[in-house]
């Protein structure tokens, strides 16, 4: 009996260290998690958990909608977004009001009539090709008989 109770003794110490250190990290993630969200307000860059980069819009209590492109706009659990990002830390730099203003010119025909398509050279004829087809699965299955046919 006094053999097992230092075993007992070493093993309930054991387990209290371990008990001990798993809350300490909880609470640690806890806190870290907190200051997340409180860091996130409308404006903020951010950095989802797929790794996607966007624009915060609009913050709830459990959800966020995020822009990622101009228009683009997804809703997200707010333990999707992994950080919020200082842009110091981003590679590339985005202007929010950028617009696309260049159009490409239309070209307009000469000719009142539309112009039509000519085959390309050395276009095969549809027919034919469905035949040369047709042809050649025959002949595969004429070479190898199903399970059936002996």
């Amino acid at each position: 009996m006094q053999s097992l109770l230092p075993m007992i003794l070493i093993l309930v110490v054991f387990l209290g260290l371990m008990s001990w250190t798993t809350r300490r990290s909880m609470k640690k993630q806890q806190n870290q998690r907190q200051e997340l969200e409180n860091s996130m307000t409308e404006g903020s860059r951010v950095m989802l958990t797929s790794g996607l980069y966007g624009t915060l819009t609009h913050v709830g209590e459990k959800q966020a909608i995020v822009e990622l492109a101009p228009g683009a706009e997804v809703v997200v659990v707010k333990q999707a977004i992994s950080k919020v990002v200082n842009p110091d830390e981003e590679e590339f730099s985005f202007a929010d009001d950028q617009s696309v203003t260049e159009t490409e010119p239309v070209l307009e025909q000469s000719s009142a009539e539309p112009a039509l398509e000519q085959p390309a050279p050395g276009a095969d004829d549809p027919a034919e090709i469905a035949e040369e087809t047709g042809a050649a699965q025959a002949e595969e299955s004429a070479e190898y008989p199903s399970a059936g046919e002996k």
